[in-house]
């Protein structure tokens, strides 16, 4: 055939392609992919054809695209034994100093026979609304389903740092120490990408050292973090600012859940944050004390401030039926009585984690069974693609977006 010929059927082939698939919406790249290995049997002319062709995929997956919002949360070193089975009754056997079992408080409120039942008991809201009928989550092991951190370390920092650059960094990211993160963090790509201003990049943390781990360039985004007073405008959230450092807690650099939470959710109304960071810290902390009383309070008080902040975003325009949300963990803990507190390179289980998806553009629901492995790394490419950024601009040696 003519070359002038060949180039014109290649062009009518690429149009029919396009009306032939354009009502596909998020399907349409896979349809095109596949047509253009058929046009390429053909042996037709088809790279202007399928750039054009690709743009228009592109297009179409931005005007059905709903997320202009994402919203990070974090529980540090949350086990996948309590978010997937709630009460652990070795663990409550291995803490009870006196009395019997079956008259401790923690029995009375989280025991139930199945693991289903006792983690509704622990976090309603979260399995019984979130999960149900907005989101999914992945990595229970009991369903074929994991997710793994990729650093050695397993713990804090390397996880965090981690989740917000998309790739381990073992070498240099190796204690927890105050240290400025030498990797930018995919809140900082964000708010270049999306042209932010200051106050719409928030991050929210009860741990000091995120004043370190969220950014590369210091003061690039607002961080408030650790015992931090937090400026607003109503006499109310001041005073809360202030009252933070009259609540002693037992841990240093570390301030109390209710204080991160309250400063974030005081932030939201006021400043319409696009991307927001919620970085809560008791379950870890209430951990290393061996008192998994009060890991169980912590994780249930969290389910209250979760079914807050939905009924929050549900009631506001700019963010209802716009916002995905990602839930997760830096790391996990031990297995078993002997090692449930602690968490290292040395500590079976701590590589283990969940993760969470809340979001318009995702039509899974509840547990994910006989899943993919995921990995830490992708929750960073993962809050680019909710918001139509592609974070290999950034990092190409991220992981890449969650299916």
């Amino acid at each position: 055939m003519p070359a002038e010929a060949q180039k014109g059927r290649s062009g009518r082939d690429g149009i029919l392609v396009l009306v032939k698939y354009s009502h596909l919406g998020r399907d349409f790249r896979h349809a095109l992919r596949q047509e253009g290995t058929c046009l390429k049997l053909r042996g037709t002319v088809l790279a202007p054809v399928l750039l054009a062709l690709s743009s228009a995929a592109t297009l179409c997956e931005a005007a059905e695209r709903k997320t202009e919002n994402v919203i990070l949360i974090t529980l540090d070193g949350v086990r996948t034994q309590e978010i997937f089975g709630g009460l652990d009754l070795e663990i409550l056997k291995s803490v009870l100093k006196k009395g019997e079992l079956e008259d401790t408080k923690v029995y009375k409120k989280y025991w139930a026979t199945s693991s289903q039942q006792r983690r509704e008991k622990l976090m309603p809201f979260f399995w019984g609304t979130l999960m149900k009928e907005h989101g999914c989550i992945y990595g229970n092991q009991a369903l074929n389903s994991v997710v793994r951190v990729t650093n050695r370390h397993r713990f804090s920092y390397p996880g965090y740092s981690e989740i917000l650059t998309g790739e381990p960094h073992d070498d240099v990211i190796n204690s927890n120490d105050n240290r400025r993160n030498p990797y930018p963090s995919v809140f900082e790509f964000l708010k270049r990408k999306l042209s932010l201003e200051f106050n719409e990049v928030a991050v929210f943390s009860s741990w000091e050292t995120m004043n370190w781990i969220a950014e590369n360039d210091e003061g690039s985004i607002l961080i408030n973090a650790g015992l931090e007073p937090y400026e607003h405008p109503q006499d109310s959230v001041r005073e809360l600012s202030q009252f933070q450092f009259e609540t002693l807690t037992p841990w240093g650099g570390v301030r109390h859940d209710i204080f991160t939470f309250r400063f974030a959710m005081a932030h939201l109304p006021a400043h319409n944050p696009r991307v927001l960071y919620v970085s809560l810290d008791e379950t870890d902390d209430w951990a290393h004390e061996g008192r998994y009383e009060l890991v169980l309070e912590a994780l249930q008080q969290t389910d209250q401030r979760l079914r807050q902040l939905w009924e929050f975003l549900q009631k506001e325009a700019r963010y209802r039926g716009k916002t995905s949300i990602l839930i997760t963990t830096d790391h996990g803990r031990g297995n078993e009585p002997s090692d449930w507190k602690n968490h290292g390179k040395d500590i079976e289980g701590a590589q283990y984690i969940w993760l969470a998806v809340v979001s318009p553009d995702s039509p899974k629901r509840g547990e994910q069974r006989n899943a993919s492995t995921l990995f830490q790394n992708q929750v960073a490419a993962t809050l680019c693609r909710f918001l139509g950024m592609d974070y290999s601009e950034s990092n190409p040696q991220a992981g890449k977006p969650i299916p």
